[in-house]
């Protein structure tokens, strides 16, 4: 077999900083309906991005017709330090921050169960990884979330929250964070949720109080108050007319914006969402958001490993015909299961499907990651021999 051609790697990319939170949403529905499973997506709160591979040197004008207007397209080592720099947490809007890295782990086994994924994302979000882990292993004390810098967007309007009654509503992850943000603060905390248990539970780690997810009036108590939801924040109007009344200051961290639009329209400029946060953050200088020194030289040789690892093509095509050779064999015994048990349940299957898809993955991950290293041939062509490829 002929050596794999380098085929550079292609990000779609929006940002909050750039574009806003509704035509990133869009943008996300577009990636999913429209492109094949073999792309990575990744979605956080402030950005939307697709990674894959191209045969076209060049195709940022083809790409360019599916981001949004603000978004990028970037391809070859641009895209990979992209690549990089995301996991590592130093394109996001809290430098170095923790969530991204989970966010991005995630994402890619997710996109590993489809059983499609590029091989060469595959590999360079295994690179990336790697990387974000070490530059973490470098730090030391409580890192920064988005909840600090919630609190000190608020904090900068209305003076420190200490002694003041602040009210987080969302017992997720994000609402966890910011409780205990504000709880370090010392505020007096009271935690909001759909599920009172769920609000009982945050509220009792983080030193605070649970309430209903509508406080209705007595909202008038809180100086300031953050929404934390994975949907609709759903209150009566006399709610939406205390806390008008009342001239507190309002954070929707959630995206989609969770707080209702006749609250939105009502708060004006009191009102400050993820996007708000994002875009404001870079005015704001501050000595924690200096990046290691050893970030960029890590970054660097990233690149050049993912861009070494592309050019042992050999190797490479072994790893993809012993992939493909897993696969043509997995699916030939699910036929064969599949002709045995003809009444099992499409839920049945499903289940068995992925079982295998993971099974093969995991006993194909060690053989594959010594591929990546194969710089002489040695183990391609041992693998060639094993597996008769």
């Amino acid at each position: 077999m002929s050596p794999t051609v380098r085929r550079p790697i292609v990000a779609l990319v929006a940002h909050a900083r750039q574009v806003p939170a509704l035509d990133r949403e869009r943008f996300a529905s577009r990636l999913r309906a429209e492109l094949h499973p073999s792309v990575l997506i990744l979605e956080t709160c402030h950005r939307v991005e697709a990674y894959t591979t191209s045969a076209d040197d060049d195709p940022s004008t083809d790409m360019a017709l599916v981001v949004p207007a603000g978004g990028r397209v970037l391809s070859g080592d641009v895209a990979v330090r992209h690549a990089v720099s995301v996991a590592t947490g130093l394109d996001s809007v809290v430098l170095g921050e923790d969530q991204i890295l989970h966010q991005l782990r995630e994402s890619l086994e997710a996109a590993r169960s489809s059983g499609s994924l590029d091989p060469e994302v595959d590999r360079l979000f295994a690179m990336a990884l790697q990387a974000g882990r070490r530059i973490r292993s470098w730090r030391s004390g409580r890192q920064r979330s988005l909840a600090d810098l919630a609190l000190d967007a608020v904090e900068r309007t209305i003076g420190p929250v200490r002694g003041h009654e602040v009210l987080v509503v969302g017992a997720g992850r994000m609402g966890e964070l910011m409780a205990r943000a504000a709880g370090t603060a010392g505020a007096s905390v009271t935690v909001a949720n759909r599920s009172v248990e769920r609000a009982r539970a945050v509220a009792a780690a983080t030193g605070g109080v649970a309430a209903d997810v509508d406080p209705g009036v007595d909202v008038r108590r809180f100086v300031a108050v953050f929404v934390a939801l994975g949907g609709p924040w759903i209150i009566d109007a006399l709610t939406v007319r205390a806390l008008v009344d009342r001239g507190a200051a309002v954070v929707d961290l959630s995206v989609p914006a969770a707080v209702p639009q006749a609250l939105a329209d009502a708060l004006g400029s009191r009102l400050l969402t993820a996007d708000d946060l994002a875009v404001s953050e870079t005015d704001v200088p501050r000595g924690d958001r200096v990046p290691d020194p050893r970030s960029d030289e890590l970054i660097e040789r990233t690149v050049q490993a993912f861009r070494d690892w592309q050019e042992r093509g050999d190797a490479r095509a072994a790893a993809d015909a012993l992939v493909r050779r897993a696969d043509l064999e997995r699916e030939a015994e699910l036929a064969a299961l599949w002709r045995k048990l003809p009444t099992l349940e499409p839920e049945a299957r499903e289940a068995i499907e992925g079982m295998t898809r993971h099974l093969a993955a995991r006993l194909l991950r060690h053989p594959l990651e010594r591929l990546g290293r194969d710089a002489d041939g040695v183990d391609g062509r041992a693998v060639r021999d094993l597996f008769a490829l």
